[in-house]
């Protein structure tokens, strides 16, 4: 076993995850396999998973590490988005496209996905921009002609968490909101819709991050926290605010799951979510 992989117990087993230094050598090794020149790699974001710059080239790769814990397969996810983001882009979504490319492709035992490098700065997208971008981004996404998963991001973290923790207040929200979820409608989304995955360019905001990309309510895809009052306003169509309430709900419960699974030490954040969740319980 490498030294330098970091190993993570998972229910009576331990998961041996890659590091930031393993996607690092990956993508440049997928780089090089592609004649793409490599020779000064930057690493822009970590955590769930690791995006590469590969200067000089103008490409930037993702490689899946911590999220393995809760989806130890994420080919089927990476493959899901650059389908649908080569499709978007074909369509003139404004979105951070795919490298001409983009794989999926296998560098030393790592799935590694390639795309294009968009210059950007640390500026959010205003609230009202946000929720005027999704509606469009929603009607894009209408006519994608393959199929979606149901609500997969949430729906497969916390089954995950479901099976490696026994923590009382996950087990029974997720006995109410999982078939609840199941019930709502379904169309095309984003799957993981927030403002920090619009990226600010020179040229206008663009979408990035369809990993989650799936079917369910429109909701679904306003359910994170940092979609405010101005955005939800800002939206061009029909929102059900008890769905909206629901959607929500499940969010909290699938960032619930992701603390229990992963090497997370956010007490606060922990008891703000049992807390909302056992008071959705009990009323």
């Amino acid at each position: 076993m490498d030294d330098d992989l970091d190993e993570r117990r998972i229910g009576d087993g331990v998961a041996v995850l890659p590091t930031t230094a393993d996607a690092v050598s990956a993508s440049v090794a997928c780089a090089r396999a592609l004649g793409l020149p490599a020779d000064d790699p930057e690493v822009i974001a970590e955590g769930y998973s690791v995006r590469v710059r590969l200067r000089p080239a103008p490409v930037v790769t993702r490689a899946v590490t911590l999220g393995r814990e809760l989806r130890p397969d994420p080919l089927p996810w990476l493959e899901r988005e650059v389908s649908v983001a080569q499709f978007l882009a074909a369509s003139g979504v404004p979105i951070v496209a795919p490298w001409e490319d983009p794989g999926p492709h296998i560098a030393e035992g790592l799935e590694v996905s390639l795309w294009h490098w968009a210059e950007h700065d640390s500026r959010e997208v205003s609230a009202a921009g946000f929720g005027a971008m999704l509606g469009p981004l929603h009607e894009a996404l209408a006519p994608y002609p393959s199929d979606l998963p149901t609500l997969v991001g949430p729906l497969t973290d916390i089954s995950a968490a479901l099976t490696i923790s026994s923590d009382p207040t996950l087990h029974r929200a997720a006995a109410e909101l999982v078939p609840l979820a199941l019930s709502w409608p379904g169309r095309p989304l984003h799957g993981d819709a927030h403002t920090g995955n619009v990226l600010m360019t020179p040229n206008g905001p663009l979408w990035t991050d369809f990993e989650d990309v799936c079917v369910g309510p429109v909701e679904w895809d306003m359910a994170s926290m940092t979609v405010t009052d101005d955005a939800l306003a800002a939206y061009p169509g029909p929102i059900d605010r008890t769905r909206l309430s629901d959607c929500r709900d499940l969010r909290r419960l699938q960032i619930l799951a992701s603390l229990l699974v992963g090497s997370y030490d956010e007490p606060s954040l922990y008891k703000t979510l049992v807390t909302h969740l056992d008071r959705r319980l009990h009323d």
